[in-house]
């Protein structure tokens, strides 16, 4: 075959440099490529002869000359075939968008932030805008510039288009009133924005205070217009104290703080669920300890033989899960880890009003302020209930006011509002009681593995705040992950020393238990998961005699076998939408109020901030997804490396604490003794007459609670052999095959295991005992009539957090010793 025709010039492009001899033939994708580019003059047809240089400018490099080349031929041909008039000036351009916007914004219509939105809208309006908006776009030289940066330039153009037409028409001011909207709510200082304003960027900080006042003056009606759509659904309701503790106040003659303390009432509609009926919704028996301990039997207790990681499986996730898992009780919504499940879309502030929340009144009030929204009150008479989720005094004090409104009716003088209503007790406020309380159990422990991880010279701090909690709670967890094979392999699995299982119950029962209650099972809505875990956390709880949460876990689950036993609805809502039953709304409200108040706000003030950072979340036109820049998200102060390299470490610690306790039990020949009048007594008022150590784990203290729950039952599990008072089989030794050492510490035949149904009845008879105990203490307290209102003195919710403690630990002096480290204890 002959070779085809080569190609010959001249250049069919105009501005043509003459810079190449080499060619190329003008082809439909020459022509798509340079009309999508705007690089291609209109006179230009395909099949033409074009040279290398001025191909590679109009299909590949997108030169700004060939740009402006092709902008002028269209000009120049268009008065040939159009009206002198059709081309705009500058002025013209800008007049004719003004009166665009102008009317757009009369009829409150949301500013456009987009630039190829913004250029369409108005070339709808007026083709000879066409002109003006390509004239903009080339002035900007975009062939020089990359994608990121010509989509920030893009922005610019918007915001310079309402700026131009603000100068025009001051009454076009939507973009400066967004901008000036958002500064505010970063605390930037009014003469600042006045300074701003001045330049023509914003509004002026009077002008911000006025639409603030508007908006707290109309939030009725807000909170009205955004319940309305949701009138047949499902709704979730949370009630809490916000207390403005930024700083100190200057002392007057009476009072040396004016601390401000308020009741935040949040409503959340859960949109794909229908409405709960308030039927057999309550309890008559208030809580029911029968009904407790018959479902716990019957659903919980084969399987609390196992430990956490046998029952669930041991855990694995991604570096950015874990990450987020970390930052699951920081409540900073800037926080990048948590931009998602940190949304605030369909949360309506009900409002803010002067109450301490210390007594059943002030519950009592909160309600009523709910139910007086028309919306609600409707809502409440079609006989709907709404669940209220709240910590420990928001169980206590609603519940209290139902039981007395149940037993004693018009003369507990409340009304029967209140049965519309349902306490259900937050899942944070578990989640985060546990997690502190077994820091603060095993302190010791805990500080020494810190140590061994940073340094002798770095000691942990004696309150330490949620996150580090966290931290060192999932650095446990994972490195057990690493080594617990290898560990289990070297002790064997039917090892009964009270030092080891004590060890491992920490490792593989309660620690996972803690950090997956909540992270997991009710993020994930597992529901059924969630549930057995509340149960597994009350035993904890129970263990430790931990104040107040020894009982609450004990009401939730009360209510759900009653409405088991009902068929209730709210089961299928639970297990439909269990993240919603949540009180996380309420904290992260709490963290924006915070950010958005500066220290000494009146209560007033604090109230109008807070109806206006509602507005925001329902009245956001864009500006902050378009302009705010992604470095202001705040990150978690390790990155997945960091945590890896910290895992390795704290590996290496368990390992040495496990190699001890191997040291003792097969070289040493010691055994771990308990003193006898301390297995005989668990008290919960600890001295230290009464307790003992444990040297593997650093405590130099410990008590019988701080072993499995075995321990604390009346029938302490042996050093050795089975534990069953029935066990006919008592020569045949407990192997692998023959038995089984349970997570409470007590042990097994197979048969005689299989004997009790597969439970643990002497952890057990300790359940019932202490669900009979802290029912009746319930019992006692709700069916008062005139007892007094104000809270007993508690425990608080969260631990006080050291000022210290935000020390960002560097992880590149921390050398990990892995392999010997697994050497050594493997050759023991």
């Amino acid at each position: 075959m002959g070779k085809g025709k080569k190609l010959e010039g001249p250049c069919a492009i105009e501005i043509c440099n003459g810079m190449s001899a080499k060619w190329r033939t003008v082809t439909d994708m020459v022509m798509s490529q340079g009309k999508a580019n705007k690089t291609l003059p209109d006179y230009v047809k395909a099949k033409d002869i074009i040279c290398l240089h001025c191909y590679n400018a109009i299909v590949v490099n997108v030169s700004s000359e060939f740009q402006q080349h092709a902008l002028k031929r269209r000009r120049h041909r268009e008065p040939e075939t159009s009206n002198e008039n059709d081309t705009l000036s500058f002025s013209q351009a800008i007049g004719i968008i003004t009166d665009i916007l102008y009317k757009r914004e009369r009829e409150e219509l949301p500013p456009v932030w987009a630039f190829e939105e913004l250029r369409t809208l108005m070339e709808s309006e007026d083709k000879r805008l066409k002109s003006f908006f390509d004239e903009l776009y080339l002035s900007t030289n975009p062939s020089t510039k990359n994608k990121d940066t010509r989509r920030k330039v893009s922005k610019q153009l918007v915001f310079l288009c309402y700026y131009l037409c603000g100068i025009r028409n001051k009454f076009v001011n939507n973009a400066k009133r967004d901008l000036g909207m958002y500064l505010d709510s970063t605390g930037t200082p009014n003469s600042t924005i006045d300074t701003l304003a001045t330049l023509g960027l914003t509004t002026t900080s009077r002008s911000i205070s006025y639409h603030k006042d508007s908006v707290s003056e109309k939030h009725p009606m807000t909170v009205e217009s955004s319940l309305s759509d949701s009138a047949a659904n499902a709704m979730v309701l949370n009630i809490d104290d916000y207390h403005s503790i930024h700083t100190k106040r200057m002392p007057n003659t009476t009072t040396t703080s004016t601390a401000v303390h308020l009741a935040t009432i949040l409503l959340n509609p859960i949109k794909n669920e229908v409405a709960i009926s308030k039927q057999d919704i309550h309890n008559p028996a208030l809580v029911d300890a029968s009904l407790i301990k018959v479902g716990i039997e019957g659903q919980f207790m084969s399987a609390y033989s196992q430990p956490h990681n046998q029952r669930w499986g041991f855990r694995i996730v991604d570096d950015e899960t874990k990450l987020e898992e970390l930052a699951v009780h920081s409540y900073d919504v800037r926080l990048k880890e948590k931009r998602i499940t940190r949304s605030m879309k369909d949360v309506v502030l009900v409002d803010l009003l002067h109450s301490d929340l210390h007594s059943v009144e002030s519950y009592v009030n909160a309600i009523n302020i709910v139910a007086s929204v028309p919306t609600i009150d409707e809502y409440i008479k079609e006989g709907n209930v709404i669940p209220v989720v709240a910590d420990w005094p928001g169980q206590i004090f609603l519940r209290t006011a139902i039981s007395r409104y149940l037993i004693h009716g018009s003369s507990s003088k409340i009304t029967d509002k209140v049965l519309s209503f349902l306490p259900i007790i937050g899942p944070l406020h578990i989640s985060l009681n546990s997690r502190e309380l077994i820091f603060l159990q095993y302190q010791p422990f805990f500080s020494a593995m810190y140590k061994y991880v940073y340094g002798e010279r770095k000691p942990l701090a004696q309150k330490p705040k949620p996150w580090r909690i966290n931290l060192l709670l999932e650095l446990s967890r994972s490195a057990w992950q690493e080594i617990a094979a290898i560990v289990e392999m070297k002790f064997g699995h039917v090892c009964k020393d009270a030092e080891y299982v004590t060890l491992k119950d920490l490792l593989d029962n309660v620690i996972p238990l803690v950090l997956d209650i909540y992270a997991l099972f009710f993020r994930a809505g597992d529901f059924n998961s969630y549930v057995e875990s509340c149960f597994r956390v009350w035993t904890i709880f129970l263990k430790f005699r931990r104040k107040n949460y020894t009982k609450a876990p004990l009401m939730f689950l009360s209510d759900i076998f009653y409405w088991q036993s009902k068929n209730h609805s709210i089961l299928k809502t639970m297990n439909a939408e269990l993240p919603k039953f949540s009180d996380s709304p309420v904290e992260i409200f709490h963290s924006l109020l915070r950010r958005n108040t500066e220290k000494h706000l009146t209560a007033n003030q604090i109230i109008k901030e807070a109806r206006y950072i509602n507005y925001l979340r329902f009245n956001d036109d864009g500006f902050k997804e378009n302009f705010v820049h992604n470095s202001t998200w705040a990150v978690y102060q390790f990155s997945s490396r960091n945590i890896a390299i910290l895992t390795r470490k704290t590996a290496c610690f368990l390992l040495d604490c496990f190699s001890d306790i191997y040291t003792r039990i097969n070289y040493e020949r010691l055994p771990f003794i308990i003193p006898p009048r301390v297995a005989i007594k668990t008290s919960s008022k600890k001295s230290k007459e009464n307790s003992f150590p444990i040297p593997a784990m650093k405590m130099k203290e410990a008590w019988l609670c701080h072993l499995p729950l075995g321990y604390s039952t009346s029938h302490k599990p042996g050093s050795s052999g089975c534990d069953s008072s029935s066990c006919s089989t008592t020569n045949v030794t407990i192997t692998e095959e023959t038995g089984r050492v349970l997570s409470c510490g007590h042990a097994y035949h197979n048969t005689c295991f299989s004997q009790h149904e597969h439970k643990c009845l002497y952890c057990l008879d300790y359940i019932k005992d202490g669900i009979d105990e802290n029912v009746q203490s319930l019992i006692d307290r709700l069916c008062r009539l005139n007892s007094d209102n104000e809270v007993e003195n508690e425990e608080p919710d969260s631990i006080p957090e050291d000022d210290d403690d935000d020390t960002k630990e560097s992880t590149d002096d921390i050398s990990v010793p892995w392999d010997a480290a697994i050497r050594r204890f493997l050759q023991q």
